[in-house]
Parts: structure tokens; sequence; C-alpha cells
């Protein structure tokens, strides 16, 4: 995404946002003050359900548009919103389709089995790996693409397709180990093992072909991707192969020529490519590896409806900052990096100045988003069940300070620590480790929702003090690299 998309012609054409980020954390703060409060009253029934409104109606305007400091000018293309909407459903796709596909065919994939397992625990042990995966096979993909990238679709694709088979070599190497560990801890017959690991070569295939549409922007074919596997999942559901298999014919068919590249294989050097799916383990895996652990320890008890509910604000956010707020973040930190050869330090500093203000407004805007939901989410189960709501708000919020430290250690990288931010990572997967396999439950949530408190705590601390002068951070990075 260009700085072009926010550049508007005409003035007259646009309008203020009235819905800025000072004033919408306010809102939820007060919001979820308020949760805190109604439990003391016994939940009553129409304040619990406007807390929820306010909430909702808040975190719908958070979501259909970046912050106002991301805007040229400060204001808001007519159809703006609209359009930011469309961006959120789209990076939503995945949630959005598998949530309402699985109920769907929950009862009919029971009904199979693989080596005497039950296919929907096959599903859901492939489940709570692939997104943990993904971010250990994908985060070598940017340096590998290079200046690829900037040089259009079809050279993208064509130095994709070039490295794609080493891609897939190496990232057998995590898939094996997720796939032992599995068949030690659950001590599945070798047929049931077998199926595991097919399914998730599978989805690892799946997830590696959604690489390029994601990298060009291409979201609608990314998105398309996701409708293809959960048709498949809803079409045929005792055929456990079929959804990913879908879902990578759905992106492989449309690269076309660029596959010929796959027998063309360029050299990939191995140590760095083994230190970029070191840090996407390790970065990766605080938002994503309390499932895998949950899962080891409770197995087939494994509450799938609870987890996945109570991480969708987590998504959200998520969700919400890449698809919405770092595009713009990347262009202004592009065009920082390209004038700190041409500009005096006084104008740097004044650059840095604002780009730490955009900073700061996505990140506050980011969490905001995710805290609206969870109230949204809280208000809602203590109208139907309130007696869920504590361990509920246990989970979900967990789940958000995952997110929240997860976008705290991106920046903290981004800025040139990345000691700091595997260092704060790799805590929060040590603590989800021994804390879910030694209280084998969802109960460790309560923990461990204070653990990583003091960890976005820290975290925090870090961050404000690496980008308080990013016009230096970034000059002395770049010097390092000479």
């Amino acid at each position: 995404m260009t700085q072009s998309r926010y550049a508007p012609r005409h003035i007259n054409r646009f309008r203020r946002p009235l819905l800025r980020t000072t004033n919408a954390a306010a809102v939820v703060v007060g919001a979820c003050v308020l949760v805190a409060v109604l439990p003391l009253l016994g939940w009553p029934r129409p304040a619990t359900a406007l807390v929820g409104l306010v909430a909702l109606g808040t975190t719908l305007g958070l979501v259909t548009a970046p912050p106002t400091s991301a805007l040229k000018w400060g204001v808001l293309p007519h159809g703006g919103r609209r359009g930011w909407a469309v961006t959120m459903v789209l990076a939503m796709s995945p949630a959005i389709l598998l949530g309402l596909a699985f109920p769907v065919v929950a009862g009919r994939v029971s009904a199979h089995s693989a080596g005497g397992v039950n296919l929907q625990v096959i599903i859901l042990s492939v489940s709570v790996a692939v997104p943990w995966l993904s971010q250990v096979t994908g985060n070598p993909v940017y340096r590998l693409l290079g200046d690829s990238i900037g040089r259009g679709p079809a050279a993208l694709l064509r130095r994709y397709c070039s490295v794609w088979p080493a891609l897939f070599a190496w990232a057998l190497v995590p898939t094996l180990a997720v796939v032992l560990v599995m068949a030690a801890v659950t001590r599945w017959q070798p047929a049931a093992v077998a199926a595991h690991l097919l399914l998730l070569l599978l989805h690892v295939v799946f997830v590696q072909s959604l690489i390029v549409a994601d990298v060009a922007g291409r979201r609608r074919l990314w998105a398309f991707g996701w409708l293809c596997y959960a048709a498949a999942l809803l079409a045929a559901p005792g055929w456990w192969f079929l959804p990913p298999l879908a879902g990578t014919l759905s992106q492989v068919v449309p690269m076309g020529a660029a596959l010929r590249q796959l027998v063309r294989p360029s050299p990939v050097p191995a140590v760095p490519l083994l230190q970029d799916m070191a840090r996407g383990m390790v970065l990766g895996g605080v938002l994503w590896s309390d499932k895998f652990f949950l899962f080891l320890a409770v197995r087939q008890d494994f509450e799938v409806a609870l987890v996945y509910l109570c991480l969708q604000p987590a998504v959200v956010a998520y969700c919400y900052y890449f698809a919405v707020t770092s595009p713009r973040l990347n262009t202004e930190i592009a065009l920082f990096q390209a004038q700190l050869n041409e500009d005096d330090m006084t104008g740097l500093r004044a650059r840095g100045k604002v780009l730490r203000h955009l900073l700061d407004a996505s990140l506050v805007r980011a969490g905001s988003v995710g805290a609206g939901a969870v109230v949204v989410e809280v208000t809602v189960v203590a109208l139907l069940d309130p007696a869920r709501v504590p361990l509920v708000l246990a989970v979900a919020s967990s789940s958000l300070l995952f997110t929240v430290l997860t976008l705290l250690s991106y920046e903290i990288d981004h800025i040139g620590d990345q000691a700091s931010a595997l260092l704060l990572s790799g805590a929060h997967v040590a603590a989800a480790a021994g804390l879910l396999l030694h209280l084998g439950g969802t109960g460790a949530y309560q923990v461990l929702v204070g653990v990583d408190l003091v960890l976005c705590l820290v975290a925090l601390v870090v961050y404000r003090r690496r980008w308080a002068s990013p016009e230096y951070s970034f000059f002395w990075g770049k010097a390092m690299s000479w």
C-alpha cells in the first residue's frame, strides 16, 4: 500500500473522523471499568447490554479507519470506512470462514477416524500447530525475496517459486519435530501418526502457497484460498486431505508459468534461513504457542469453543494493526530511512517525532480495538451464562496481552533491538509452556494473564526507550550494517 492512497485530490471530498484515538481509548477504558463494576451489581441486563453495545460501536468505529495521524491532513475520504471494513473482513477471512464452517461439520467429522483416533481430534491437533509453524516457516521469506518485492508481481512470483523448494525442505524440520512431540505425548497408533503427519504437511504447503498473495497485497486472492478451504470442508468433511489441497490449488493455478522455477530452484544460504526460522519460532510463539501446549496437556478435553472464541478479540486487534495501520507505518518508516543520508539532524528529529506519534497512535488504537472486543465478548457471556465470565475474561484478556506483547516485540525488533524482542518473547513462551503443561487446563490462563501483564509493561518501557529517538536508532543500525 503506497502513500498515494492517502493523498486526496479534492479536500472537500473528505471529512474529519469523529472517533479519534484518544477519545476511543477513553470510551474503551470506561467500558472496562464498568465491566469490573457490573459483577458487584449482579450483571443487571439493561446496563450490561448497554455497555456491550457502546463497546461494540466504538470497536467497529476503530476497525474501519486508521489513526487520524495516518491520514494526510487528518481527514478520512468518503467511503473510506467501507474500504477499511472490507480490508478487515478479508484479513479476518480465515477466522470468519472456519468459525462458520467447523461448527456445521463437527458432527460429520467426528463420525470418522484414522488409526483408531477420532478425526476431529487429529484435525484439532493440526490446527493448534499450523499457526505457530506458519510463523516459523514464513519468517525467512522476506529476506529471501529481497528486492524482488519492489520489482512487480511477476518478479516476486518468479523469485518465490525459485526458493519455494528450499523453503519446503527446511519446513520439514519443525514439522517433523511437531509430529514427534505429538506422537510421544498422545501415544497414537502409527496410522494416526501418519495421518497427522500428512495433514500437517498439506497445511504447510497451503500456508506457503498463500505467501505470494499476502506479500503482493492481493488480499482477495488470499481470502479466496481460505474460501476454497472452507467450501471443501463443508462439501466433504470426511475427506480430511481435501480442504488444504483445494486451498493450495486456488493459489497455485494463478501462478501459471512462474511454476517453472520450481524445477530450477535457487540456492538458499542455510545459516540466515535457520536464524530467521528461530526468530519466527520465538516471536510467533507469543500468540500461538499456548494452544499447542494446551492441547499437549489436555488432548481430547481441549475446550475448542472457549479457547477460540476468547482468541477472537486478540485476532481482531492483530489483523487491524497489520492490515489497516501497518501499511502506512511501513511507508513512513521507509521514507524516514531514505532521508537518513539526505536530511539534517533537525529535519530527521522532526520526522522522527511524527513517526513516533503515528506508531504510538497505531498501537493504542490496536489495543483499544482488542479491549473493546473483549468487553463485547464478556458482556455477551454475562447475559447468557454469568458463571462462565471469570474464565472467559481470563482467557480473552491473556490472549489480548499476547497480541500486545507480539506487537511491542515486533516494533522493538523493527528498531534494531532483536535481543530484547527475543528475550521478552522467549520469556512468554517458556512461561506458557511451564504453566499450561504443569496446570493442565484453561485455568492456567488465570496465572498466565498476570505473567504477560508484567512482560507487556517491561516491553512498553523498552519500546518507549528504543523509539525515543528513531533518527539515532536507525542511523546506528544502518552504520552497523556497513
